[in-house]
């Protein structure tokens, strides 16, 4: 019999404090919550596993959060993949 495997969560922040902060808002979730600090480091998770959502953050060093989502929609691998952006703007 196959394992079901828990879906994935990945959130995507450059500041700590709110990668914990998101964890411990889906902690009730039945999900594996995996985090990344930048848009590179989240395209190469996702390269390498599936997720069922993205929490994406705006304002990023590097790559923000609307360049990384426009990458992920060219990819057809990728662009299935909902994205909710996240941001602390006021």
């Amino acid at each position: 019999m196959a394992e079901i495997q828990r879906p994935r969560i990945l959130v995507v922040d450059d500041v700590d404090a709110n990668l914990v902060a998101m964890r411990d808002v889906l902690r009730q979730v039945d999900a594996e919550v995996v985090t990344a600090r930048s848009g590179h480091e989240a395209l190469a998770a996702m390269l390498r596993e599936e997720f069922a959502v993205v929490l994406l953050d705006v304002q990023m060093p590097d790559m923000d959060g609307f360049e990384m989502a426009t990458l992920i929609r060219n990819s057809d691998r990728l662009k299935h993949v909902p994205i909710i952006f996240v941001t602390a703007i006021s």
